[in-house]
């Protein structure tokens, strides 16, 4: 390794490179600068993506940058001293400078020469005695591991401070059922985020002082741990390393395990570092959660997560997806004792995906779309449908057909989803067919294929109107007959938009004659299902109904009902008036009740 140093710049920067060194640099911030280049040893070209550090003389790092394509790199010294330079770049060793003296308001340059000397994890076995090691001393093969992980925890949390990009991330929150095996509901948010990071563990002091998980009867919060946390002195002081599987085949990945101090208590993570062994790059953090105080089939959850690193091109880290897998206790009465005990509520899953990371000029980053579901709606003569929705239990996780009938559901994991589909003709009947249940492979290389074909309009309303004969056609007032082709639907919720069950819905066509009211079409009285609906089928076209909604608790006068020529004289400003045209036979009154 050689070093350059010149005051004030002996050699002058390209332009552009001045530009940047000094963009977004405040003028009263620009004392005590130390800038330079770091380029190879052979050729003399700038290496990107490496870390240089500002050391004092305690050998604290007082500042860092990554470099540029070029091999740039900028920083400034809080105070005068001495220091000198550290460039780390994984899968290389590290380099120091000589130390320096920098004063007050230099500016100095200082080019730094890497010789390439590559660090190597092949190999490498774990120690003979096996023991777990708190802050490995150097020269342990534990050590070497940790200082590769260590530099892609640096500059993913250097990244993360910085706050240099823009995400869009999904955010996927699973109910899994008691086996975790099926997805029950799945609730997505998509989001655009101008934040540091998109995850931020809780601060280091208070997992110090808490742990990782907290949790009552209903309810749970766990954290995964982020690159700040992994590198805090909190987690390096409570926390030993052993290498936990070498690597014995081309490829596979090496592990560098972690777990708590025997006299931590509180709630804990114990897991692995995976690193590649050639590249010494960090891949991926699988860990689970310890020290929980729960009973044994609470833990049947299998609680614990994965956070996923990878680098951009510029030599930045990133976190691009994670997730956790955790419980949510409950209570339950023990049959033999009768005694109240912790039960399984449910095993939720939170997953984050980065979609996509943009920079000030572009997209620099996409990220996986994960397990996959595609396929086509048809229609009755097998035509591909437009326009027909396709969709999981819960919100946000639902895709609507394109021209062609097509779908794909993305970013799924690997467990059985139930999958539903839908069309507004369907809608407007409140018609949902059959879902299909679909099992998703471990890590699906391509889309598993679901075809749905829409049943015929005959079909649906021999299904939604079963049991219901049409009568015969009554007579109007005016000596007209009336046609028995509507479908009126009602649907009730309260203020908030929450189905109301067992509402009375009572419904009457006034304008029929006296005798033909008498039928159990022209007069009927009805309750909303669970899901706050009421249906009635072959209603009058083109007569006045008049329709009158009342919560389960209401009383009223079923016998004046029965002979009531207008429910206006019975519920004075609360009958809703609906006319079903003979060319829309299939309407749905929306009735809101305001408790």
């Amino acid at each position: 390794m050689a070093t350059r140093l010149s005051m004030n710049s002996t050699r002058p920067l390209p332009l552009l490179a001045v530009l940047w060194l000094f963009a977004g640099v405040p003028q009263s911030a620009r004392a005590q600068v130390v800038r330079g280049r770091l380029v190879d040893g052979v050729g003399g070209n700038g290496i990107s993506g490496a870390m240089v550090s500002l050391v004092d003389r305690s050998a604290r790092t007082t500042e860092q940058a990554i470099t540029r394509s070029s091999g740039l790199f900028q920083l400034r010294a809080a105070n005068p001293g001495e220091y000198r330079l550290r460039a780390d770049r994984i899968g290389y060793a590290t380099i120091f400078s000589d130390f320096f003296g920098v004063g007050a308001a230099d500016t100095l340059t200082i080019d730094l020469e890497a010789r390439i000397e590559p660090v190597s994890l092949e190999g490498i076995e774990a120690e003979a005695d096996r023991r777990c090691r708190v802050r490995p001393e150097e020269g342990l093969a534990v050590a070497r591991v940790w200082e590769e992980a260590r530099k892609a925890l640096a500059a993913a949390a250097w990244t993360q401070e910085r706050g240099l990009y823009r995400y869009q991330v999904l955010r996927i929150k699973r109910r899994l059922d008691d086996r975790g095996r099926r997805v029950e509901r799945e609730d997505r948010f998509h989001s655009r985020m101008s934040a540091p990071a998109p995850y931020v563990s809780r601060p280091a002091d208070s997992l110090l002082a808490e742990g990782f998980a907290r949790f009552s009867t209903g309810e749970s919060e766990f954290w995964a741990p982020d690159a700040d946390v992994l590198l805090s002195d909190f987690f390096l002081d409570t926390h030993c390393f052993r290498i936990r599987q070498p690597a014995r085949r081309p490829g596979e990945l090496l592990g560098l395990g972690f777990e708590p101090v025997p006299d931590r208590q509180v709630p804990e993570i114990v897991g692995t570092m995976w690193l590649h062994p050639v590249s010494a790059r960090l891949q991926r953090i699988d860990f689970r959660y310890v020290n929980l105080n729960v009973d044994p089939w609470v833990l049947e959850a299998s609680p614990g997560g994965r956070v996923e690193f990878t680098t951009l091109p510029n030599g930045t880290w990133i976190v691009p997806s994670w997730h956790i897998r955790m419980f949510r206790p409950g209570e339950t009465l023990d049959p033999l004792t009768g005694l109240v005990t912790a039960s399984l509520d449910a095993i939720i899953m939170e997953h984050g995906e980065v979609v996509l990371v943009h920079d000030e000029q572009d997209t620099v980053f996409r990220g996986d779309i994960g397990g996959r579901i595609a396929g086509t709606v048809f229609d009755t003569l097998r035509v591909g449908l437009p326009g027909a929705r396709v969709f999981l239990n819960g919100e946000g996780a639902e895709v609507v057909t394109d021209a062609d009938g097509r779908f794909e559901l993305t970013h799924l994991g690997p467990w059985t989803y139930t999958v539903h589909y839908t069309h507004p003709s369907l809608e407007q009947l409140w018609y949902r067919p059959e879902p299909v249940e679909v099992e998703m492979g471990p890590e699906p290389t391509s889309p598993v294929r679901v075809d749905f074909e829409m049943p015929s309009l005959n079909e649906v309303l021999d299904d939604v109107c079963s049991g219901f004969g049409k009568p015969r056609p009554p007579l109007l007032a005016g000596s007209r007959f009336a046609s028995y082709e509507g479908i009126l639907t009602v649907a009730v919720t309260d203020a908030e938009g929450d189905p109301i069950s067992e509402a009375v819905v009572l419904t009457l066509a006034s304008a029929l004659r006296a005798e033909d009211r008498e039928d159990d079409r022209a007069r009927i009285r009805g309750q909303t299902s669970a899901s706050g609906l009421y249906r009635m089928c072959w209603l009058p076209v083109n007569t006045p109904l008049e329709v009158v909604v009342l919560n389960s608790d209401e009383s009223f006068d079923r016998d004046a009902f029965e002979e009531a020529v207008t429910l206006a004289e019975l519920f004075p400003a609360r009958v809703q008036k609906i006319t079903i045209a003979p060319e829309a036979p299939h309407r749905t009154l929306l009735v809101r009740i305001d408790s």
